[in-house]
């Protein structure tokens, strides 16, 4: 090997030592670069996740608000439709006072009851049908058992209350006088 050879292959490998190290660091600074590219997302990622959670929060607690108004507020149809009966009521009362014919009073008066059962009726609640049905304890309450030549055993022979449905669940039930079978001589 020649002295002029010797300082070409180190040159050579300094030069490749030099190249080797420049791609060190820029491998480095790559390296450092998506580092710090994924550190910036992960920081955003938690950011939106954050915003995320506290709308949702924000949501369940608006809709809780909500839904505590709508029962707090859901009877107001039905007070505004029942309104104008007791107005009647009210009427008849004040007539019932200076009235002298006992048949005009008893007409407001059935007027009257007309237009809360129309109220009802709007408001989708229903009067059991009790008399002559057969007993069923879903729907009537027995309060006394009678002997009845005309209806069969188990079978309702006098309403006392009248019983109410409201969209097929009994908001009151019918209470009723119920036939015992025909009387014993």
């Amino acid at each position: 090997m020649t002295d002029q050879e010797q300082p070409e292959d180190i040159q050579n490998q300094t030069q490749e030592s030099a190249a080797a190290e420049t791609e060190a660091v820029e491998n480095s600074t790559s390296v450092e670069a998506q580092l710090e590219t994924a550190l910036a997302e992960r920081d955003e990622n938690q950011n939106r996740f954050l915003r995320s959670q506290a709308e949702l929060d924000n949501t369940r607690k608006r809709h809780q608000r909500e839904l505590a108004e709508l029962r707090q507020y859901a009877a107001a149809p039905f007070v505004q439709d029942m309104l104008p009966a007791l107005d009647n009521l009210k009427r008849a009362v004040e007539a019932a006072e200076n009235a002298d014919n006992v048949n005009d009073l008893k007409l407001g008066v059935e007027m009257v009851a007309k237009q809360i059962l129309d109220v009802f009726a709007k408001n989708n609640v229903k009067a059991i049908e009790a008399v002559g049905q057969p007993f069923d304890p879903n729907l009537h309450e027995a309060l006394q058992q009678m002997p009845s030549d005309e209806y069969p055993s188990m079978t309702v022979i006098q309403e006392l209350e009248q019983g109410f449905i409201l969209n097929d669940r009994v908001v009151r039930p019918s209470k009723v006088i119920v036939s015992s079978g025909p009387a014993e001589n």
